[in-house]
């Protein structure tokens, strides 16, 4: 029992002593090279393009997750009625049960000026297409592969400021890159960075990993790594 309590105790003083516990609740361990590595509220992202011919180039939109709206908004196109005019919206749903899901729908129209209710509405799936629905306001619509975007941030003391990062599931890396501190080893360089990961390629369920290092000057391999947790699917 005291061998027990004793290897229980060094486990804890090794927790205490080599992590951070970060406001969202991670545990980030630090090294020579990161400290202060925190993560943001992840969220999706969605791009959608087409032609509009609507009244002073303002519509409307709108995300239902069945018949709850989850997400609404208005955009301007190029220029307005009774001429086409090219639109681009952005839509992100911040980290929700329905953020993710393959079933939501987006409809697009305009507000009556008589009474302000909504007309021309065209309604589509919320996914990665160009759709041949069309109306008298909307036509040539198309949504592009909709993207999961994680942002983290933090302190290296890496050489020249290059830092490196791999996001993966345990089994596939699903995104890898580098980014730039604000000043290279010896000083420690501020960081921040925004990965978008097609929503394609996110697993069903499971742990998503963040992992930070160095390449090593002598034979590229990496070195001082940092991994925390990133996220946990499905979002509950």
């Amino acid at each position: 029992m005291f061998r027990v309590r004793v290897g229980m105790l060094v486990l804890l003083m090794v927790v205490v002593l080599g992590f951070t516990f970060d406001a969202h609740g991670t545990w980030a361990k630090e090294n020579s090279a990161f400290r202060n590595v925190s993560k943001g509220s992840p969220s999706v992202e969605y791009v959608i393009t087409g032609k509009a011919r609507v009244w002073e180039g303002t519509y409307l939109y709108r995300v239902k997750d069945g018949k709850k709206i989850i997400s609404n908004g208005f955009g301007t196109a190029s220029v307005g009625a009774p001429e086409w005019g090219d639109f681009k919206q952005v839509i992100t749903l911040p980290k929700s049960p329905s953020a993710m899901k393959k079933t939501l729908k987006v409809e697009i129209y305009e507000e009556s000026m008589k009474d302000g209710t909504a007309i021309n509405k065209l309604t589509l799936s919320l996914k990665k297409g160009k759709f041949s629905e069309a109306n008298s306001a909307f036509k040539k619509i198309a949504i592009n592969d909709p993207k999961v975007t994680y942002s983290f941030k933090g302190e290296a003391r890496v050489f020249e400021g290059v830092y490196h990062y791999a996001i993966s599931d345990g089994h596939n890396y699903l995104a890898k890159g580098y980014g730039m501190a604000s000043a290279g080893g010896p000083e420690w360089g501020a960081f921040s960075k925004k990965v978008r990961i097609p929503l394609s390629k996110m697993p069903v369920n499971g742990t998503l990993m963040l992992e930070l290092y160095e390449e090593s000057a002598k034979d590229g391999q990496p070195i001082n790594n940092v991994d925390m947790l990133l996220d946990q699917l499905p979002w509950n």
